[in-house]
């Protein structure tokens, strides 16, 4: 009787730890965070934008010195303006602590540099590169689950020419948003013999924020947008478009397509 109580307690505590174990067991879940350009106007070829480190607050941290955890350290430089209508970069791709975070910080490196008519010119950085570009997003990381987002860099508000100088700045504008509260809007710019007019502009307008791309070689657009109701229009000197598209809803995850223009 004695031997057998021993067993059962012997199997009782092996149990417990067991228990003790796995509640001890930090549950993670995954980080994606893809990256795309809003294009730049002008004889622009490349924006190469030097990404040094990547980190995210939790939401329960200190603003300035805690709650930061890297999520890469890998020096990475992206060519921002090849990413548009519907090309991304993965820029992270990580497992992160189950939790509620608040902020991404994005620390540049020394080596952007954009192309110019064949000519490369560096982005110097007035400020950034020590401190980062600190952008506000909400959301939360489940155990086992992927959680999906979206950083649009926004080369047209980023990048100033010195006056009369073949000298840039780069002070980095980005936008960032949850996928799963966006969606596409997609289709194609023409003129009237139905040949395809590359480097047409599409807006997509709602209140005072605005999208922008540029048609692709075969006339294609893409634009992602946060859910919303949308004015679509398209823009070419020396046309204009047979039609704009009014109070366009969006809905979370929509791929809305063939809201095509005519240039006439």
């Amino acid at each position: 009787m004695k031997t057998k109580l021993i067993f059962l307690i012997s199997i009782l505590s092996l149990v417990i730890m067991t228990c003790d174990s796995a509640s001890d067991e930090t549950k993670t879940g995954t980080l994606v965070i893809q990256a795309f350009d809003a294009p730049f106007t002008g004889n622009v070829e490349h924006i190469f934008l030097d990404i040094d480190s990547v980190s995210i607050h939790r939401a329960d941290g200190s603003d300035s010195t805690t709650g930061w955890i890297g999520v890469s350290n890998k020096d990475t430089v992206i060519d921002f303006l090849s990413l548009v209508n519907g090309e991304v970069a993965n820029l992270i791709d990580s497992e992160l602590e189950v939790g509620h975070y608040s902020q991404i910080r994005l620390v540049l490196g020394d080596s952007s540099t954009i192309v110019v008519d064949g000519n490369s010119y560096e982005l110097r950085v007035p400020s950034g590169s020590q401190s980062g570009v600190k952008l506000n997003i909400n959301f939360s990381i489940e155990a086992d689950e992927i959680m999906e987002l979206y950083l649009d860099f926004d080369a047209e508000r980023s990048i100033k020419k010195y006056h009369n100088q073949d000298r840039y700045s780069l002070q980095p504008t980005f936008r960032v948003m949850k996928k799963v509260l966006s969606g596409t809007i997609s289709g194609k710019v023409t003129k009237s013999d139905q040949s395809a007019l590359a480097n047409a502009s599409v807006y997509a307008v709602s209140g005072s924020d605005s999208v922008i791309t540029l048609t692709n070689i075969d006339g294609f657009y893409q634009l992602v947008v946060l859910a919303g109701t949308y004015n679509i229009s398209a823009a070419v000197d020396g046309f204009t478009a047979d039609t704009s598209y009014q109070a366009v809803t969006v809905q979370a995850e929509d791929d809305l397509m063939d809201l095509n223009f005519i240039m006439q």
